[in-house]
């Protein structure tokens, strides 16, 4: 399987250091930008097929508690096609308290998100995405350990 995996820049953003420790040439670290980012992951998905994107953000969270979030909202509503249930399942083994959610906020996550989605449903893409919220680094207790879960996706 052919994984995209994005996060966003930042020095302390814990989605930029989950990315870091992902074992995969297939990073898009994104800029801080709604509009660049967006133009960024247009520009990828132009020039490389993915099967799949993970995408993630960083979110005000609990310890060891993860967002998987199903729904990219702008003036329209997009909706992920991609069966996070054994995801959720995975993350839930490995001591996560994993929700689901459809609200991926109202800033730089829900862009990517649903401009990614949107990008796949108007192309007609067979990729398929998801939109991971972690914590800050602080409130999660193994950072190499999380990546470990998505290191054994690219495999």
């Amino acid at each position: 399987m052919n994984i995209l995996y994005t996060a966003f820049n930042g020095k302390n953003n814990s989605s930029k250091i989950l990315l870091d420790k992902i074992n995969t040439t297939n990073k898009l670290y994104l800029k801080n930008s709604f509009s660049t980012s967006t133009m960024q992951l247009e520009k990828e998905l132009k020039l490389n097929t993915y099967d799949l994107i993970i995408s993630f953000g960083q979110s005000i969270l609990p310890l060891d508690t993860i967002k998987i979030e199903t729904t990219g909202k702008n003036k329209e509503t997009y909706k992920t096609t991609y069966n996070y249930l054994s995801l959720k399942e995975k993350l839930k083994s490995n001591n996560y308290n994993v929700f689901i959610s459809e609200d991926a906020g109202n800033y730089l996550c829900n862009n990517i998100y649903f401009h990614g989605l949107k990008l796949i449903n108007k192309n007609n893409l067979k990729t398929k995405m998801i939109f991971i919220h972690i914590p800050k680094t602080k409130e999660i207790s193994s950072i190499d350990g999380l990546a470990d879960i998505f290191n054994e996706r690219s495999n």
